[in-house]
């Protein structure tokens, strides 16, 4: 009975020497110099149980930025299936006489992100497949356009609620209905004693008509795009040294004609007469007749979730948020504010509350998207103990110090390959949400930091050292 009673005293004693621990790397923390006036908000959840292992200000709403992806991603592998993929159509609007077809040519885009991307996973070559189903056909002449249609999504230009500094940048690209090659260009333009020049593209396209209107003074590279929506005539302003070369990644000012115009021009040169200009479509007619010709597949949602998870792509994200219109309304053009729509509606449904959240957007970009860290532990222990994608959603989280976007983190300390993490940063905004692997238990748990003072990287490591404080204070309960 004594010995009961000794094992009884030191099984309180270790979990109170424990909660002391916890208590101790959570004040230190929330205290710090750098967070004293910082909006601070974590959860830790053991999600084998449901036990809240840590808390604070859980059920406050802050900034969550590319964390957000977490949401969109989890939401579209429910709603559509992890072996979704999108479809892009080749289509025809006309007749087909002696090989000759009198009409258009359609390229009717599904919101495919993933076509020419330099991150895609392979599958196929979009371009070949396109001229080999007119081969197959026998077509040698169309009299009409080659036509991009990007009806899919409502074309309206850059998102109104993204900050102008992203807008058109080399991480935030406009999504379009008919992506291709992750919707930039590389430009690159010379300066010397006779000015400055545009001097290439890649890839390589002959719409692009850019205007030059920099400086040639100091040592300073600096270089900004103004555009209207839709133009292939940017404005480059800023300052290009003499006898220098500037790369410049930027947005592609129209996609769908980009990828109608390069359509056009490997036809010509495989031998099929195209009689028209390439040109596009912004809002698909009903009352239009098509023959399918071919339909071009991507990779499955798993795999194209991996790769926004991991990279954090903006415009992987953004396409996937955007499809999730369908599911309200499969005639209408896709729009954000149905997508986020169906996603806060299919959350309510599970008994997800989401009265307090708000996403109007995929990636995160928007600074209108607020989300609570409890919202984002009620998502990530909805995936991982009831969804039937558990396994596949947890495979499109990179490892925390091993890979994508978290490769750092964690780095050296005992849950480094342990936790399987989606980060989100913008300017003084360093967030964390995911799962952690230890103790033989699943957490799931979130962070955010908005308004942290000085340098980022003492941040990261802050809250590193937090959780896994936190975790391992949680060893034996």
């Amino acid at each position: 009975m004594r010995k009961v009673f000794l094992n009884l005293i030191l099984s309180v004693t270790l979990c109170m020497s424990a909660m002391a621990q916890e208590n101790k790397a959570i004040e230190e923390f929330v205290n710090s110099d750098n967070l004293i006036q910082a909006g601070i908000g974590f959860l830790v959840k053991d999600i084998t149980n449901g036990r809240v292992v840590a808390s604070y200000q859980e059920m406050t709403d802050r900034n969550p930025a590319s964390v957000t992806k977490i949401i969109t991603t989890a939401a579209a592998m429910e709603m559509l299936s992890d072996t979704f993929r999108f479809k892009t159509n080749i289509e025809y609007c006309g007749t087909i006489i002696d090989s000759t077809l009198h009409g258009d040519l359609y390229i009717r885009g599904g919101g495919d992100p993933t076509l020419g991307s330099a991150y895609a996973p392979s599958a196929g070559d979009f371009y070949a497949e396109a001229l080999l189903a007119l081969q197959e056909k026998g077509i040698k002449r169309i009299t009409g356009h080659v036509v991009g249609d990007a009806s899919v999504f409502r074309e309206d230009g850059a998102p109104f609620h993204w900050l102008v500094e992203d807008i058109g940048s080399s991480y935030s690209p406009t999504p379009s209905g008919l992506n291709i090659h992750d919707n930039l260009l590389g430009i690159v333009l010379s300066s010397d004693s006779c000015g400055i020049s545009y001097t290439s593209c890649t890839p390589s396209t002959g719409l692009l008509q850019p205007k030059i209107e920099m400086t040639q003074t100091g040592k300073e590279k600096a270089w900004r795009m103004t555009k209207t929506d839709f133009s292939w005539a940017p404005t480059f302003r800023g300052n290009l040294p003499v006898n220098t070369k500037q790369f410049l990644k930027t947005e592609m000012p129209e996609p769908a004609l980009f990828l109608a115009d390069s359509l056009r021009n490997l036809l010509i040169s495989a031998g099929i007469t195209v009689d028209s200009l390439a040109t596009t479509v912004r809002w698909y007619k009903r009352d239009s007749i098509r023959d399918t010709l071919f339909v071009h597949k991507s990779a499955t949602l798993k795999e194209i979730e991996r790769v926004t998870n991991h990279k954090s792509n903006n415009l992987y994200a953004e396409s996937i948020f955007l499809i999730l219109s369908k599911q309200k309304d499969s005639l209408a053009p896709c729009v954000g504010w149905r997508s986020a729509s169906v996603i806060s509606k299919y959350w309510s449904g599970l008994g997800i509350e989401t009265k307090r959240i708000f996403q109007v957007d995929g990636s995160g970009l928007s600074m209108k998207n607020a989300l609570s860290p409890k919202f984002m532990v009620d998502v990530l222990s909805y995936m991982h103990n009831q969804s039937t994608y558990s396994k596949s959603f947890l495979q499109t989280l990179p490892t925390a110090g091993r890979n994508g976007t978290v490769a750092g983190f964690m780095k050296g300390t005992a849950l480094e390959g342990k936790a399987f993490v989606k980060s989100g940063s913008m300017e003084r905004v360093q967030n964390y949400a995911g799962y952690i692997n230890a103790n033989n238990k699943w957490y799931a748990f979130s962070i955010m930091v908005s308004n942290f003072t000085g340098q980022r990287k003492p941040m990261v490591q802050q809250i590193a050292k937090m959780i896994n404080a936190v975790i391992a204070a949680d060893k034996g309960k």
